[in-house]
């Protein structure tokens, strides 16, 4: 079963990067605006959710990544995958758990995420980051507090 179900998130998130991927395609034309939902799925796994099994999960992922969207070696997003689940789930373990700072170490995974812009442009503005990255935190807030809230102990 616990393969079936590792198969099963392995296509979904297959999904979910084709979606990120072809939404932002559509979006090339507004400048300050990207949609994440694969990094949203990733801050989220990592902070809550991350063990083993998740870890064969973001490898393929990364193999899918790399051999269909980029001309990267084999195995770098895999890479860079890893190490952003590893910092997220190692400093969400360490600090508090307010806004700011889940705002913050999310701002830190979208930095990592896109590194490959921030080392190609070194002008690059921080400040374009941190406006990419308030909308897809607000969706992960609201995901976030959707997934958590428990419907059938809620009083009607």
């Amino acid at each position: 079963m616990t393969y079936l179900k590792n198969l099963i998130l392995t296509f979904l998130t297959f999904f979910l990067i084709f979606t990120e991927i072809r939404v932002n395609t559509f979006l090339t034309n507004n400048v300050y605006f990207e949609f994440y939902p694969f990094l949203i799925y990733l801050f989220y796994v990592s902070s809550k959710y991350f063990s083993r099994s998740s870890v064969l999960i973001l490898v393929l992922n990364g193999f899918y990544y790399d051999i269909f969207y980029t001309t990267n070696f084999l195995g770098e997003t895999s890479i860079k995958l890893l190490l952003i689940c590893i910092v997220t789930h190692f400093i969400s373990t360490k600090l508090s758990k307010s806004i700011f700072t889940n705002f913050l170490l999310f701002y830190i995974c979208l930095l990592l995420y896109k590194y490959e812009l921030i080392v190609g442009d070194i002008g690059m503005s921080l400040f374009y980051f941190l406006v990419i990255c308030l909308p897809n935190y607000l969706l992960f807030r609201a995901l976030n507090s959707n997934l958590r809230r428990d419907v059938f102990s809620a009083k009607i």
